[in-house]
């Protein structure tokens, strides 16, 4: 399936190399708080990053009730949820780190394989439900739960951005006048003023992105928030489409009255005699599945990324070559992440090929690149006058005479680390190639197989055997040879596995 999620957006002149103790990849989004990054931790955990808008900072009482509630979060546990790690209400940007989560969202979901069937929407509601317990067992209402807001792995869903509910209140409420809350998916109560929402209040919303996880729609399908907000004060739910089996569970959820509505243990207990035999099984359809597989795999730079003059590289040779899965940032794939393998795009050669030795964590924005929560923003304008800034590699120049000539000096191949045991995603550095050409690959005596497209700065990445292209299963111990070529003399390089 072709990944249709907004790619990782490269760091611009001003945004930060580094936040906190996490180098920072590049852009995930931005929202009314702030923007939020792809970071990485010297241990190699990614992380979105997320970054307060300098206005909001300003705010007298912003930084205490940030800390507050960064600190409640920080209790939140549930299995369901993705936690909040780490957080600095008193740097000079205050940030909020979450863990990262390889999934898409259930708005992206339905929206590309169509609504859920009736044992996905059960198993999407147990998740949930669970994770609405957790939030409200470390006193925090969500406030803002909707598709958007819930991420599909093939083990579960999880909520994010369930921290800062009033901080975020704060922002929509100094930055646009508006409720906190998006009105498709808030309670009645919710829209008229924020003293009177409650846990009760998370459950209308699990209701109503039930409803949306199995029909398509929302309870009310206004064409903007006035006319949302109208109708969510005036008229029932739109339950159109909806089956009989779920009816009653997502109609108790958008009760009018809070009082009338279940808690979220009696959401959970009402589909746990479906659930009983685990939750492995999502009951996701193929395209579903699929989908959510793909974005285990971690964020990705495309292959044929955008150069500069509108062009786009292309694979050199007369017949298309199947495509071989991009490299992955993370080492995440079918839900399980490596640690070795975050860490491996944190450490490329900083200028030329001769400082290989010197290897060191570097912004790598501008190799890897691109999707999660909408939120994150760091303002402020380029100080270097439009040099990089500082803390960041400068961007290598494109060649001289166009893409398409090769960059000075030869092509050259460099491991990340010289050794790991068979588990480890040994990430293969390229630099000094063709832009737009694609390299064969090959290891030991497995013979070649199709490899990256160059990018136009005449590099690539390629992590050895990640999608098991040469072996089954883990490397087996000894020192390998990896070559990579072009239709020239092969470039080789090598490392050892260990027990």
């Amino acid at each position: 399936m072709v990944r249709r999620d907004a790619p990782l957006g490269s760091l611009e002149a001003g945004d930060p190399a580094a936040t906190g103790p996490y180098t920072l990849l590049g852009r995930l989004g931005s929202g009314s708080m702030g923007r939020v990054y792809l970071g990485c931790s010297a241990a190699g955990r990614l992380v979105a990053v997320k970054t307060i808008r300098a206005e909001l900072a300003r705010e007298a009482d912003f930084r205490t009730r940030f800390a507050h509630e960064a600190a409640a979060a920080r209790r939140v546990s549930g299995v369901y949820t993705a936690s909040v790690v780490n957080a600095d209400p008193d740097a000079e940007v205050p940030w909020l780190a979450t863990a990262y989560v390889p999934a898409p969202s259930l708005e992206l979901l339905v929206a590309e394989a169509g609504p859920l069937p009736v044992a996905a929407v059960r198993w999407l509601a147990g998740g949930c439900a669970e994770a609405l317990e957790s939030i409200h067992a470390a006193g925090l209402v969500h406030r803002d739960l909707k598709p958007s807001n819930v991420l599909v792995c093939a083990d579960g869903p999880r909520v994010i951005d369930f921290g800062l509910a009033h901080a975020r209140e704060r922002a929509r409420v100094t930055l646009s006048r508006v409720a906190v809350g998006t009105p498709a998916f808030m309670a009645p109560e919710q829209a008229q003023g924020s003293r009177v929402v409650t846990a009760a209040s998370d459950v209308y919303a699990l209701g109503a992105t039930l409803l949306f996880a199995a029909t398509g729609h929302g309870p009310y399908r206004g064409e903007g928030a006035l006319e949302l907000m109208a109708q969510l004060a005036t008229l029932p739910p739109d339950l159109s489409g909806l089956t009989v089996e779920l009816e009653t569970l997502v109609r108790g959820c958008l009760a009018r009255d809070p009082g009338r509505r279940p808690s979220p243990g009696d959401v959970l207990a009402s589909v746990s005699e479906y659930l009983r035999h685990g939750r492995a099984e999502p009951g996701l359809s193929g395209a579903a599945l699929s989908l959510v597989r793909d974005y285990a795999e971690g964020p990705r730079l495309p292959v044929g990324e955008p150069v500069p003059g509108g062009l786009v590289p292309e694979p050199e040779g007369p017949a298309p070559v199947p495509e071989r899965p991009p490299v992955v940032i993370g080492g995440v794939r079918d839900g399980r992440s490596s640690v070795s393998a975050a860490r491996t795009f944190l450490r490329e050669p900083r200028n030329t090929i001769a400082s290989v030795a010197a290897i060191v964590l570097i912004g790598v924005g501008a190799l890897l690149a691109r999707t999660f929560w909408s939120g994150g923003d760091s303002a402020g304008a380029d100080p270097g006058g439009g040099r990089p800034p500082a803390g960041r590699a400068a961007e290598p120049p494109l060649p001289l005479g166009g893409t398409g000539d090769r960059p000075a000096g030869s092509p050259r191949i460099v491991v990340n680390q010289p050794q790991g045991d068979g588990a480890t995603v040994f990430v293969v550095h390229g630099t000094g190639w063709r832009p737009g050409e694609r390299v064969q690959v090959s290891l030991d005596r497995f013979g070649e197989r199709p490899g990256p497209v160059v990018d136009h700065m005449g590099t690539f990445n390629y992590a050895v055997n990640q999608a098991h292209e040469f072996l089954a299963g883990p490397m087996p111990l000894g020192v390998h040879t990896f070559s990579a070529d072009a239709g020239g003399a092969p470039a080789r390089t090598t490392f050892r596995v260990v027990p």
